[in-house]
């Protein structure tokens, strides 16, 4: 890549590109976001290929465990650890400004934390039942159907939105992310299609749940919550295939954003690669009660 064709992707002149390399300016950091952004896009992202596939596959196949949902189900403090490292990262993420240790409180002691909204208890406790109900159910009980989604976004909003459990009728956006959503017209279409692909897969593998979470929150068929339902599906899908289940962590929010934007208008590699990582972390979590 050319000097002239860089300052134009990253969005600056060739003079200030040529004192960045040159004259030993730091560059701000906004101008940082995007030189990091335009290096994983060009060089981090598209240097995976097949083989990297095969091996992401492999290692995630390598954690499995027929029986884990069984032996989570069975081991209420693995659960209690489980759904704390859930429900925290995954609510954090969304903007909820607990603390781990206030989320713990809230979640097991019934807390009312000072100076936080209603809304902020509700979002964890919500989220809190809900992975209790998902790691204390038999795999043959939960089955990915459009019930299912609107069921667990119903009970993830109730107390908090009006429309919980009912698809959106308006359009949505992502914050900070430059992509089109499907219109508010083709959310049921494009759920149906959406699970018709996965339940017609008789073979999943953690690439299969990528390119799910990837098309469901590109689908955002929700006002609100989206991001916590594609990663509660992600649970049971991952539990479905006695892999770990993957926990996002908040401290890799920007890397998350990153390799799902990848995903929804390029490829999925890199996303797999990451949720092979987070699942990963969470077997190290499996191997104290395991």
């Amino acid at each position: 890549m050319g000097q002239a064709e860089l300052a134009v992707d990253l969005g600056v002149t060739r003079a200030t590109l040529n004192r960045w390399l040159n004259a030993g300016v730091k560059p701000h950091k906004s101008h940082l976001e995007r030189i990091n952004k335009l290096y994983r896009e060009r060089v981090q992202y598209s240097s995976l290929d097949t083989k990297d596939l095969k091996r992401f596959i492999a290692d995630a196949k390598r954690l499995t465990n027929k029986k884990l949902w069984k032996q989570i189900a069975a081991n209420k403090k693995l659960q209690d650890e489980l759904i704390l490292q859930h429900t925290y990262n995954s609510t954090t993420i969304e903007g909820t400004t607990f603390t781990k240790h206030q989320s713990s409180a809230v979640i097991f002691d019934k807390a009312n934390i000072a100076n936080k909204t209603l809304v902020e208890h509700l979002e964890v406790t919500n989220h809190a039942a809900l992975s209790r109900d998902i790691f204390e159910q038999n795999a043959d009980d939960l089955k990915i159907t459009e019930e299912l989604i609107r069921d667990l976004h119903s009970r993830l909003m109730q107390g908090i939105r009006d429309d919980a459990g009912s698809y959106s009728r308006y359009h949505r956006a992502i914050r900070g992310l430059d992509i089109q959503l499907c219109h508010p017209d083709d959310i049921e279409e494009e759920m149906r299609s959406l699970l018709r692909d996965w339940n017609k897969t008789t073979t999943k593998t953690i690439a299969d749940i990528a390119k799910f979470h990837a098309d469901f929150e590109l689908i955002h068929p929700f006002g609100d919550g989206n991001g916590r339902i594609g990663r509660l599906l992600m649970v049971i899908q991952c539990l479905s295939l006695g892999y770990p289940p993957v926990i996002i962590e908040y401290k890799r929010k920007a890397d998350y954003y990153a390799v799902l934007e990848y995903a929804q208008t390029k490829s999925e590699l890199p996303l797999i690669e990451f949720l092979v990582d987070e699942m990963q972390e969470t077997a190290e979590i499996l191997a104290k009660y395991c």
